[in-house]
Order: C-alpha cells, then sequence, then structure tokens
C-alpha cells in the first residue's frame, strides 16, 4: 500500500511524519521546537540514547515545565538487563510469560501477537492520563516510564503469588485452566470449540444441554475440586459427546443452557463478522480490514492513510510558524 507493508499502514494510520536529523544542531532545534507545542512526549530508545540525542527527560522536562515525558524500554533503565536488546519474544522469554505458554509436554512458544507490546503501550498511557490530571491541577509535568520487561512481570502477578505459597512450578496448560475442569478447546467436526463450567450449577447445565448419559458422570465430579482431580475423564466425556457434532450446534445449544462457551474463529471471520461490524471495528480500505479504537463511543471519523516518511515535515513545521507569528502579532497587539 503506497510502497509500504499492510502491518505498517494497519499501525501508523492516522498518523503524520517527520523526519529529523537530531545528530545536528540543526535538527534539535527542530525537535525543540516540535515539543515546546506538545503536552506529551514519547520515546522508545535504548537507556541513554535519548540523551546523546538531545531529548532525554531531563533536558527536555527542565526547558518544558510541564511537559509529560513517556518512555518504553525493554528492560527498563536499571538493573543487568537495562541495555540488553528487549524484543517481544525475547521479552516473553526472559520474563516467565514463554515458560507458561504452549501444550501440556510440548516446547514453549510465543504469543500468536504481540501481547505484550500492545499491553506496554497500554499501560504507558494510562500513567500519561493520570499525569495529564495532575498536571491540571499542580501545572508540572512528569516523566512516566515502564518497559516490556515490568508489563510481562506484571501479568504474572497471580502466578508468582500463587506458586510461592503452595511451592509448585507453573505448568503449560494449553487452553485449559490449572483450576477450573472443564475449561479448554475440544475439536469438533469442523474446527474447534471452547467450553467452561466456572461453577457447579453450570457444569450440571453443561451436562444436560449436551446430553450426557448420567451414567457416565461420576458421583464427586459434581463439585470443581472432584472434576480437577479427574480431569482426563471428565474431558474425554465431553469431547466424546461433542467430537461428531459442528462447531455452529455445540455454541447454539450451549448458550441456550447458559454455558460459557465459543467457536475459535479466524482472525478473517471477526473481521467479517456481525459483532464486529456493531461496534464498527474496522474500517476497510482497498480491501484491507483495518482496527478502529476498541473504544465505545470513539471518534468514527475516517483515519487517515499511513504517511510515507518525513510526508507531513514542511507541513507541521509551517503550522508551526504560522502559530509563532500569531503569538507574537497577538502579543504586539496586547501591547499596543
Amino acid at each position: 500500500m503506497n510502497g509500504s507493508s499492510a502491518y505498517f499502514a494497519a499501525v501508523n494510520r492516522g498518523k503524520r511524519s517527520v523526519t529529523l536529523d537530531l545528530g545536528s544542531s540543526e535538527g534539535r532545534l527542530a525537535a525543540r521546537q516540535l515539543v515546546s507545542t506538545a503536552d506529551v512526549l514519547v520515546e522508545n530508545f535504548r537507556p541513554g540514547v535519548a540523551d546523546r540525542l538531545g531529548i532525554g527527560a531531563d533536558e527536555m522536562m527542565a526547558a518544558f515545565p510541564g511537559l509529560i515525558y513517556g518512555s518504553i524500554t525493554g528492560f527498563g533503565t536499571s538493573g543487568p538487563l537495562a541495555d540488553a536488546a528487549g524484543t517481544e519474544v525475547i521479552v516473553e522469554a526472559e520474563s516467565g510469560l514463554m515458560d507458561v505458554t504452549g501444550m501440556p509436554g510440548a516446547a514453549p512458544v510465543r504469543f500468536g501477537v504481540a501481547m505484550v507490546d500492545i499491553a506496554t503501550g497500554l499501560a504507558l498511557s494510562t500513567g500519561v492520563c493520570a499525569a495529564l490530571a495532575e498536571r491540571a491541577r499542580t501545572g508540572v509535568g512528569r516523566r512516566v516510564d515502564t518497559s516490556l520487561f515490568a508489563t510481562a512481570v506484571s501479568s504474572l502477578g497471580t502466578l508468582i503469588a500463587g506458586s510461592a505459597a503452595d511451592g509448585t512450578t507453573p505448568d503449560r496448560w494449553g487452553s485449559g485452566h490449572p483450576t477450573i475442569v472443564p475449561y479448554r478447546a475440544f475439536e469438533v467436526v469442523d474446527g474447534f470449540v471452547v467450553l467452561g463450567a466456572t461453577n457447579d450449577a453450570m457444569f450440571t447445565r453443561l451436562v444436560g444441554g449436551l446430553g450426557i448419559d448420567p451414567a457416565e458422570i461420576d458421583a464427586a465430579w459434581s463439585t470443581n475440586a472432584g472434576r480437577i482431580n479427574a480431569r482426563t475423564d471428565v474431558e474425554t466425556v465431553i469431547h466424546r459427546s461433542i467430537s461428531h457434532r459442528c462447531a455452529g450446534d455445540v455454541v447454539t445449544v450451549l448458550r441456550d443452557h447458559g454455558v460459557l462457551v465459543a467457536e475459535v474463529a479466524s482472525a478473517a471471520d471477526t473481521a467479517s463478522g456481525e459483532q464486529a461490524l456493531a461496534l464498527s471495528l474496522f474500517e476497510h480500505h482497498d480491501g484491507i480490514p483495518f482496527s478502529r479504537s476498541p473504544l465505545s463511543g470513539s471518534d468514527t471519523r475516517p483515519l487517515w492513510r499511513a504517511p510515507q516518511l518525513g510526508e507531513h515535515t514542511a507541513e507541521v513545521f509551517a503550522e508551526l510558524n504560522r502559530g509563532a507569528d500569531c503569538a507574537s502579532a497577538a502579543a504586539q497587539n496586547r501591547k499596543g
């Protein structure tokens, strides 16, 4: 699309692109001019790089006390890994996330999408919003600093606490759950469905909805603890009752019985599905669906296409110069 990849287009639509040479005095002066008009600056360099380029937090916040300065690094700004390269898959491995992701007894796997990247961006945006609210009261900006590693580790909080409490090592459970049975994906004729019983009454409804012969159900399975102890037997009975059915049939029946269930859909099916359409989650260009904000009621105006590198440099600085000229003229009028 315009010489760029669909990935680039998906993550950069709605933006303007300005290029600067921060290795030159002119480029650094231009950067300061940009920052002088900004509420928030976000950088994603390794620790120390922004300082060397003249746009570090200390320098920028000293020059612009109201600035919110956001930083995302791979492993944070201190500690033995601070200077290490920290991409999504590296952080998944180093943090322990990959160790608990995958099928039981199989090799660990990475997430299907860059969830740590996404969650870290969300964490930073939350911090930035809080800093903006604080600035409204105090008039003073703040540095907001996070890392992929910190986000990944924080997501493991319950696992780490649970393991420390009972002395166990977390296992890989695939699509399943260590403390709820049943609660995983099962194969059917035309794909997979995920179903679960998060309480004992729901398990009773699941059995009734699937028409499972009561003779196949052990009395001990009436409690989740009993089902955990007989995990393989419980899941075998359920799989046997649905393996010859279509996903749509299983979903319809179990939803009618108030049981957690969903078909494992493809990303493409979801993009063109009724639910995504109802929520206006995608915008189509050249036959390609691009996701919009997940916030309900957000701006639904069409987004600009992704920019070419440096496409808006002249435009943005022309706007800055016009703004400076207007401010100067207003000041002269006040004096007059």
